[in-house]
């Protein structure tokens, strides 16, 4: 392959914008994820309650994440840099969805 074929992007170090998604519960859970293991704060919108969800949410919260609902389907989620702040085992219940197990 020739570098005519194929461009090579550097990696970034910051990105910002907006996106709108249709309504998902697999990628509201998978961007609620991402917002906490982020740093700083991020406005989810657009979030597909479902039971799913809310287990996620829940789930964010016991582990220390800020979240805080600003409209029926708008969260702002306190990123925790991938460091948890919750240092004492917890239980909670996880649906049998993969990526809320994970």
């Amino acid at each position: 392959m020739t570098s005519e074929n194929y461009l090579d992007l550097p990696p970034l170090l910051t990105a910002h914008g907006t996106i709108t998604l249709p309504g998902s519960k697999s990628i509201s859970n998978r961007v609620l994820l991402l917002a906490a293991l982020a740093e700083g704060t991020t406005e989810v919108r657009d979030v597909l309650l479902s039971d799913d969800t809310e287990r996620m949410l829940d789930g964010l919260r016991i582990l220390g994440v800020g979240v805080e609902q600003l409209d029926k389907h708008v969260f702002r989620v306190t990123g925790a840099a991938a460091t948890f702040r919750s240092r004492t085992p917890n239980c909670f219940w996880a649906t049998p969805v993969p990526h809320s197990v994970r």
